[in-house]
């Protein structure tokens, strides 16, 4: 009998493995059971934040034999993991199989509406029989794999991410963009903390406000709280009594939080260069262009590569104002002028509360040594590079595409700009030892308010690039 079994490493699959143990002693059935673990596949700015991982990893793999270790001896076991799409990935394997066995956690109306249901996909669409588990009575199960890594996360970052939990569920609906950046936060919960009971648990906000004692922390989680509020249209009032709750409890001084306001209110209204010349010439434009989207593509790459979160906070704004610029320029070229680079961003990539989601689930995956400075790097990359390729392409459409157009495009040109970054990776690492001291310093000099915003950024901008005319 071929069994398929779709697990994840949570205490949802300890339930799977009890009750299989059981069921396959008492049957004494001849078992083949695959045992399917699925990744997060590699997603846009529209759809969520980006994945972190997107290839299987030797350390998923052995948590799984781990947990699936009693059932060795009872039956042949098969593992496969991969980054498909979550139910796609099960139906299609479902042709091969007599049975399918998946687990389901308990969750709230809320938790539903946030994280959906994949057993209710599921059960709709298969044709074999579909065996569903559900989670035991047991709220506080802990997962304890042998010699797993731990996700380093200290106690004021895991406080910062309650306090973002706060924030998303003030309103009592969870948008969409506020969905992405917590779900880009589960793998990074230590382990034996599972996601679900985190999202369900009740959260004090005074308390988990009290355990962020350092000025850094405190102006993060300041900035990514405001941030998530701005990405609407019309904050909720209890969203804003919590943004005033966590300035109250920080104090921080007006200075600094006139500059964390604008490094999110100033964003968005980045243009380019207004004098640029239209070129004529297909073949001259078409280099020109590319060449622009590369420099901006590496630039973007540099100041997504910086470690820390909250030096993030100030090169991102230049980071988005490069992306900006591009659509401004890349319109020029072609002899547009009367753009708005606001309208064709969103058009390109989304909203800008997904696009805030994307900073945020970036910001979060800093907490983590290495796997956040690569992730940034390489997604701020291929952002970019593909709303390059898309404003030219909206161009040479004269306009006309539409913007379903666009983000399909989007999507398009990002798999294409993953490949053009491992081309480009070595001199982007070499840039950004390059540029890592002068714009830390800059960085540092902004923090002290000893620069504006807009000198930041344009010093920013000088040091890592000159455009061409």
């Amino acid at each position: 009998m071929k069994i398929l079994v779709a697990a994840d490493i949570s205490p949802n699959s300890i339930a799977i493995v009890d009750f299989l143990k059981v069921w396959l002693k008492g049957t004494q059935v001849q078992a083949k059971m695959t045992i399917l673990h699925i990744t997060e596949p590699e997603l846009d700015y529209a759809e969520s934040a980006p994945s972190h991982e997107t290839a299987p990893n030797s350390i998923s793999r052995e948590e799984l034999k781990e947990l699936f270790h009693p059932l060795e001896s009872l039956c042949e076991l098969n593992y496969v993991i991969t980054n498909e799409e979550f139910g796609d990935s099960i139906l299609k394997r479902s042709q091969n199989v007599d049975m399918i066995v998946m687990g389901r956690r308990k969750r709230d109306q809320l938790q539903e509406m946030l994280l959906g249901s994949l057993s209710q996909f599921i059960l709709h669409r298969v044709t074999c029989p579909l065996l569903i588990v559900p989670e035991p009575d047991r709220p506080n199960a802990q997962l304890t794999v042998a010699n797993a890594e731990t996700p380093v996360i200290s106690v004021e970052a895991l406080a910062r991410l309650k306090v973002l939990i706060c924030v998303a569920k003030a309103d009592g609906i969870l948008k969409e963009s506020e969905k992405v950046q917590l779900r880009s936060s589960a793998r990074l919960l230590p382990r034996g903390m599972m996601w679900d009971h985190l999202l369900d648990e009740s959260i004090d906000l005074a308390t988990e406000l009290a355990q962020i004692t350092t000025l850094a922390e405190q102006e993060l989680t300041y900035y990514t709280a405001y941030r998530l509020t701005t990405g609407k249209a019309e904050p909720h009032p209890s969203e804003q009594l919590i943004i005033g709750q966590i300035k109250d409890t920080f104090n921080l001084d007006p200075a600094t939080l006139e500059q964390l306001h604008s490094l999110v209110d100033q964003s968005y209204t980045i243009q380019g260069d207004g004098n640029i010349q239209p070129i004529k010439d297909a073949h001259q434009r078409a280099e020109v262009i590319d060449q622009k989207i590369l420099h901006g593509a590496m630039a973007t790459a540099v100041l997504g590569g910086f470690p820390s979160p909250l030096m993030s906070t100030y090169t991102e704004s230049v980071a988005l104002d490069i992306q900006f610029a591009l659509i401004s320029e890349v319109g020029g070229l072609w002899g547009y002028t009367d753009l708005e680079s606001e309208t064709l961003f969103e058009g390109i990539v989304g909203s800008l509360g997904f696009v805030s989601a994307w900073l945020t689930a970036i910001d979060i995956a800093k907490l983590l040594p290495n796997l956040g400075t690569n992730l940034g790097a390489s997604d701020a990359f291929m952002a970019t590079w593909a709303i390059g390729k898309t404003m030219n392409a909206y161009c040479e459409s004269d306009r006309q595409m539409s913007s379903s157009a666009m983000r399909q495009m989007f999507k398009q040109a990002r798999k294409e700009g993953e490949a053009i970054y491992r081309k480009n990776e070595w001199a982007i690492v070499e840039q950004q030892h390059t540029h890592k001291l002068p714009i830390k310093k800059l960085t540092e000099d902004i923090r002290a308010k000893k620069l504006g915003l807009d000198v930041y950024k344009r010093l920013v901008r000088q040091q890592l690039f000159s455009i061409q005319r």
